[in-house]
């Protein structure tokens, strides 16, 4: 009994590796990335169009005006502090290009009915991948998924594998040496009867 308390101890540095690969691997395929409500102009969406520049995604409202939103700031694919619909006269949109990269991200299913659903990737900061969807729900609103990962995010294989090891260590050792004092002090209470 007391050889697999011991042997317990020791599994939680490879438990700890375990758990950090796989975080590292939800982290890095975008699991942990989540939908973002963008909204909707004064009418009701009923199509996504598509986008133009790769910067701005088109919609048609159920009255046929075509408006649109700007969806990269400051250079990077992500919402705006304040979401600004303009009315477009032109429907012109970018070809959606895929990139093969790295094997596609997953994306967690929405907590709201899919109408539609248009995706781009893109090239993010020369070396590395992005990908950016935009899902219309039932009800005309339009919410965005984004996840991005530069040539160094690989690291992240590394790197929480590794602190997740270390983590585990430190609890098996803190676990090791309370031991260690609660016996000892139960050998000197022990001496002090005796």
């Amino acid at each position: 009994m007391k050889y697999i308390v011991k042997l317990s101890f020791w599994i939680l540095p490879i438990l700890g590796f375990l758990l950090g690969h796989a975080y590292a691997y939800i982290f890095y395929k975008g699991i942990t990335a989540t939908w973002h409500i963008v909204g909707k102009p004064d009418e009701n969406i009923v199509r996504i169009i598509g986008i133009r520049d790769g910067r701005k995604l088109l919609v048609a409202t159920e009255t046929g005006n075509i408006y649109s939103f700007e969806f990269r700031y400051r250079e990077e694919v992500a919402l705006p502090p304040q979401i600004k619909w303009e009315k477009e006269q032109l429907d012109t949109v970018d070809a959606v290009s895929r990139l093969n990269l790295w094997p596609d991200f997953i994306t967690l299913q929405p907590r709201f009915q899919v109408k539609q659903l248009y995706e781009l990737e893109y090239v993010y900061k020369v070396e590395g991948k992005g990908e950016v969807k935009f899902a219309l729900a039932a009800d005309g609103i339009v919410w965005m998924w984004n996840h991005q990962i530069a040539g160094l995010t690989g690291m992240v294989g590394y790197f929480y594998p590794v602190t997740g090891f270390l983590v585990g260590l430190a609890i098996a050792l803190l676990i090791k040496g309370a031991n260690w004092l609660k016996s000892k002090h139960r050998f000197i209470q022990r001496e002090i009867r005796h």
